[in-house]
């Protein structure tokens, strides 16, 4: 009669998550951070519920910030019911991946159009004299026509007048 051991393949499902590695301090054992989402019961907002599972990492393989997947297990001791099944991705590399723009120049052009539509930052035109200023320009045409009267302090006109 076989018995039930480790040759038999294991029948049923296991629980399978994909979680962060927050702490590879120990030996063999490593704690995972899977993140979820669910409805708090009283506002039924949506929140970001975190569990942490210690998980069993027989080679030592995963490092802190590693995307592991860790599947159910038998109790390892205490606290562990999780082993790791792979490293999905490694620390840093999924930036790495990414292509990053590395001109400054463009980068802060592209923050400051979609801060300020409608004004540009180079090559910029000054408006011509005696013309009326351009509607994103109202703040500029306010201190111009400020300064035309003398009303606005530390200006050479309002200094004359009030001497």
């Amino acid at each position: 009669m076989p018995t039930a051991g480790a040759t038999t393949p294991v029948t049923g499902h296991r629980k399978i998550k994909v979680g962060r590695v927050v702490s590879d301090r120990m030996d063999k054992t490593i704690v995972v951070s899977v993140e979820r989402l669910a409805r708090h019961r009283l506002y039924k907002r949506v929140v970001r519920v975190t569990t942490k599972f210690a998980a069993h990492d027989e080679r030592n393989e995963a490092r802190i910030g590693d995307t592991v997947q860790i599947e159910e297990s038998r109790p390892m001791s205490a606290t562990k019911r999780w082993r790791l099944t792979s490293v999905l991705s490694r620390a840093g590399e999924e930036r790495a991946a990414e292509s990053m723009v590395t001109d400054e120049a463009e980068t802060s052009e592209a923050i400051h159009r979609s801060a300020h539509p409608g004004r540009h930052a180079e090559g910029r035109e000054p408006a011509a004299e005696g013309s009326e200023p351009a509607a994103g320009d109202a703040a500029a045409g306010l201190a111009a026509g400020a300064e035309a009267e003398g009303d606005v302090p530390g200006s050479a006109q309002a200094e004359e007048t009030q001497a």
